[in-house]
């Protein structure tokens, strides 16, 4: 789906109707699974080798799967204060994002 680059969009620091510039940010690092809190939950859940405890483990052609888009992050930098502002609804479920003209 193609978006513009800029658009008009309310800023709540400004509190008016300002142009702003999307920014499509990339999703982090993914935390790792030797942090105390997940390094815990395995030693306690005491369920070793079924892989999708607690939920159950997403098998191929089963009805309820992975999801197959992520939603999009758009961050909205507003053109008079330099601010940054996230959508409140959080983004629509996209496979191909193109921010053109």
């Amino acid at each position: 789906m193609k978006f513009p680059k800029k658009v008009k969009r309310y800023c709540p620091s400004c509190k008016k109707h300002t142009e702003m510039r999307i920014v499509h940010s990339k999703s982090g690092r993914k935390r790792g699974s030797l942090k105390g809190g997940q390094r815990r939950h395995k030693r306690r859940s005491g369920i070793k080798g079924y892989g999708g405890f607690p939920q159950p483990k997403i098998e191929k052609g089963s009805k309820y799967g992975a999801k197959q888009t992520k939603k999009t992050d758009f961050r909205y930098e507003c053109s008079v204060c330099k601010r940054m502002v996230t959508s409140a609804k959080g983004g629509k479920r996209l496979k191909k994002v193109e921010i053109s003209q």
